[in-house]
């Protein structure tokens, strides 16, 4: 079937002034990532030559890395960088940090990734199931569990789980991560296991309100009328159009799942990107932190654009 040259136009209209917003949102997070830092305490000239040196040193320091230029200098450098592909090095150690984040991102992304993908595969059966029956019993305990799962901090949850799993069972080691295949998973499945926990509550309680709104909507009542088979009703008339919301929800999110990180990495000393942001704020390194929360929000600015184009692939009556 052939689209409509019109609303072909109309669509990329849209999708190039979302991509226009996605970029002016972009440059937003250079200006944010820049100014934070520099707006902490500590100096890191004096962090990177440690106590009881003479002032002189620290100054001297401090040109030799730029630092005691203007602040509106200093971004304009920032910024030439970024368009070079060049992030700068760590005042901390001297290691460059683009080198740094692609040594400690990968195992972010893994567990992320891995949280993600059990998280809608336990999510979209359960949502969808409670939301179809819609019992009143199943309803309530359903709620009553995903709110204590969502209102419960992660961190408490993993110092549960460390006290179960690794201090009463030993089945997950907390300390030195061995990064081989497959000896890294007694690492990293409990971590896994957090971050699904608490997707599921969230995903699954969304997926259940939007599969209640969608039952209520005159198409479902068509599909039922006109005997549309169980697996395209489900798929096309419910799951479908339900799943839209939940998509945007989950892309919308990454900004939490990657600052959840920082707790989790902390707690269960992964070498990952979000441990080496907790060092390099406690440095007052500015190019690595500069650079990591760069990462994190072009990524979150990026996939809440992915996931507006899924949910409209979904539902057209999305607007994006």
């Amino acid at each position: 079937m052939e689209i409509d040259p019109l609303n072909r136009n109309v669509f990329l209209r849209k999708i190039f002034g979302r991509f226009l917003r996605t970029t002016s949102i972009s440059f937003w997070v250079m200006v944010i990532a820049f100014s934070l830092i520099r707006l902490s305490p500590g100096d890191p000239a004096a962090a990177r030559l440690g106590a009881g040196v003479e002032p002189e040193a620290v100054e001297a320091l401090r040109e030799q890395l730029g630092l005691n230029k203007g602040a509106l200098e200093q971004f304009i450098n920032y910024m030439a960088g970024i368009f070079r592909g060049d992030l700068g090095v760590s005042l901390v150690n001297g290691v460059d940090v683009l080198e740094t984040i692609q040594r400690t991102f990968p195992l972010t992304l893994i567990y992320i990734t891995l949280s993600v993908l059990f998280a809608f595969i336990i999510s979209i059966p359960v949502g969808t199931i409670i939301g179809w029956s819609n019992k009143a019993t199943a309803v309530y305990i359903f709620r009553g569990i995903t709110a204590i799962i969502i209102a419960t901090p992660n961190f408490f949850i993993a110092m549960v789980a460390i006290l179960i799993f690794s201090v009463q069972r030993n089945w997950a080691p907390v300390f030195g991560y061995v990064s081989e295949f497959p000896e890294n998973l007694k690492y990293l499945w409990l971590p896994i296991a957090i971050n699904t926990l608490i997707l599921v509550a969230i995903i699954s309680r969304v997926l259940h309100t939007s599969v209640v709104d969608t039952r209520e909507e005159e198409f479902v009542e068509t599909g039922i009328i006109r005997g549309v088979s169980r697996p395209r009703f489900f798929w096309f008339y419910i799951l479908k159009p339900s799943l839209a919301p939940t998509v945007v929800l989950m892309s919308y999110m990454m900004a939490t799942m990657l600052g959840a990180t920082v707790i989790l990495e902390t707690i269960f000393s992964l070498p990952g990107i979000g441990r080496e942001l907790v060092g390099a704020v406690l440095a007052s390194d500015y190019p690595m932190v500069q650079g990591i929360l760069l990462m994190f929000g072009v990524i979150t600015v990026f996939l809440s654009f992915i996931g507006d184009l899924l949910a409209y692939a979904l539902d057209r009556r999305v607007k994006i």
